[in-house]
This record gives C-alpha cells, structure tokens and sequence, in this order.
C-alpha cells in the first residue's frame, strides 16, 4: 500500500490509501522498463538544483510539454533547504506539487512512494490524472546545512568531498554514483528531450553554484545514455542581463504557475505585482538556453 497525498498549506497530508497496483506499478529499478508515466507518450526529462528552478528559468518550456501530452519526469536534486530545518524544504517540495498540478490543470492529488535506482531510495510523487512524476533527491544545497556540514554539490563535483548524503535518509553519494543515478534515470524514462541549468557556464559568473552543478551532472549523465536525446541548458540568475524574449501571455502564464508554488516558500514573492517589480522580474521576461545539442 502506498499514500495518495495532497499538498496544502505547506505541507504533505495524508489522503487516502490506494492499493499498489491498482494505479501506477511497482517501484522502478535500476535498468527496469517499469516507470510511473504512460509508454504511449514521449517523455521529457528535467533535472534541476532547487524546487523552483524549472518554474523560473525552464519555464515555458515544461509547461508546454504538458499542454503537449508529453510524459513529463523532473528530478530535483537538492532539497532547496538554504541551511533551514526540514519544514522549509518539505514546503518547498509541496510547493513543486502544487505547481505541476496547476500547470496540468488538474487537482493537486499525488501519489508517493519510493523507487530504488542504482541502489539509492528515491522519494517519487506521481500525480494523478497525469503522466508526471516528481523525483526528489534531497541533497543538501550551496548555503550549507547543520545535518550534512561541509557538503555541496559543488565540493562534490571539485572532489573536495568523497560523498555527499541526503538531508532525510542515510542515503550517500559519490559523484560517480550521482552521474549514474542520473543516467539510470534516464534509461528508465526514455526521454528524447532532457533539460537542464547552465552545463557551459564557469561557477563564479554569477548564477548559483547548484545550478551549474546540476548541469554539470546532468550533461554527464547524459553522455552515458544511448537513446536518441536532445539536451538543452538553461541559463540561471545571469539572464538578468540578456533581452526580453518571452511574449506577455507567456510570462504571465510562467508568473502564474510559480504563484501556485509561492505560498509554500516565504522566501520567494507572493503576488503578481511583487514578483513583477524586484529582482524577480526578469525570470519572467525570459528563459535562456545555454546550450542545446543532440
């Protein structure tokens, strides 16, 4: 029996019990053909730092492989926690759901379990009414968390540090055991389109550490993955200084879909005329690819 859960109010509550079975199947295994997203439709892959990073720098590029009927997979790897407790990021995360469902414009219903790929657990939310599945690894980020100190991403990637371990779980990682957990995943999904943050970018130019990171991973991963494949970059925080290129339907469908996700993160603007007057204007105003090659 797995949990059926709504997200509300900031956090995960229990909504029902549905049979395993009965709705999705079993949880995947590494190198298993089972996922939770239809086999009739073609899949998109997104791996991103941080619960809003596909919100604000993707965007509209998930959105409209919704609209599109694409199955749609989307791995956070961090667990966004900014050095704060747990009740943070589970926001976060319930935030993420809350997102998905109204860009799939159906009720904010889930399904979670766990699915165990190349020997690490990974807590998986699968919407119902959908074909889109939300992977979160729960790493701790860049700001540092008292759970896991002195470990990031970035040391990670640097080989400053052997391993890195999850905020909410015994589960550890070498960066070769991230790079192939990713590309499991993607044996998995079958995408023909993964997305991304900035993989070209140097760190230091301005955009987040996790962000680069995650691109680093993922074009890596992807490199081990042999199904027909485009992958794109995303630029992050650095697009603030590049023109304007989305219309004004499409940024205030973007603005929409992470108002869905605000009230979950105090952090983050809370109104379309906040997020459309501070720093947070220009994620709206554009989604930049870095890079994009098959």
């Amino acid at each position: 029996i797995r949990r059926s859960v709504r997200a509300i109010g900031g956090g995960l509550f229990t909504a029902g019990l549905i049979v395993a079975g009965l709705v999705f199947p079993p949880p995947a295994q590494a190198g298993s053909t089972v996922t939770t997203t239809s086999a009739s439709c073609a899949s998109s892959l997104n791996v991103v730092a941080h619960q809003d990073d596909d919100l604000l720098f993707i965007n509209p590029a998930v959105s409209d492989d919704i609209a599109a009927g694409r199955c749609v997979v989307t791995v956070f790897i961090t667990a966004g926690d900014a050095g704060r407790p747990a009740g943070y990021w589970r926001g976060r995360e319930a935030g993420a759901m809350a997102a998905y469902a109204a860009m799939a414009d159906v009720p904010n219903e889930w399904l979670e379990d766990t699915t165990v790929v190349g020997g690490h657990r990974i807590a998986r939310l699968s919407l119902l009414r959908s074909d889109i599945v939300l992977l979160f690894l729960r790493l701790p980020d860049a700001k540092g968390n008292p759970v896991r100190p002195g470990q990031s991403l970035q040391r990670l990637w640097r080989g400053e540090i052997g391993a890195i371990g999850a905020l909410d779980s015994a589960q550890v990682y070498t960066r070769d055991g991230l790079i192939q957990t990713l590309t499991s995943l993607m044996d998995i999904y079958q995408p023909d389109q993964i997305r991304t943050l900035d993989y070209h970018g140097p760190y230091g130019d301005g955009d987040h550490a996790d962000h680069h990171t995650a691109g680093y991973l993922t074009y890596a991963a992807q490199r081990g993955y042999r199904s027909t494949h485009r992958i794109s970059g995303y630029l992050g925080y650095p697009l603030d200084f590049q023109p304007e290129n989305l219309t004004e339907q499409a940024r205030d469908e973007k603005l929409g879909y992470f108002l869905a996700y605000a009230p979950f993160d105090a952090k983050v603007c809370q109104d379309a005329e906040a997020c459309l007057s501070n720093f947070y204007a220009p994620r709206f105003t554009h989604s930049v690819r870095t890079g994009s090659e098959t």
